[in-house]
């Protein structure tokens, strides 16, 4: 069965809040992880080797 009325310029109207959301919500979890990424990201030259951290 298809929709009674279908109007697709009406229903562009009254998605669009909702597609921004989506849209803004998506952009916010890629700024999250691209922070930390860059926040979590040690130098070479301090990262303690394996054998050294341990003790060995």
């Amino acid at each position: 069965m298809s929709a009674p009325k279908t109007n697709i310029e009406k229903q562009k109207r009254r998605h669009w809040p909702a597609i921004l959301g989506i849209a803004a919500a998506v952009a916010i979890v890629v700024a999250i992880l691209l922070g930390l990424g860059v926040w979590d990201r040690v130098p070479l030259d301090e990262q303690a080797a394996p054998a050294a951290a341990s003790g060995q």
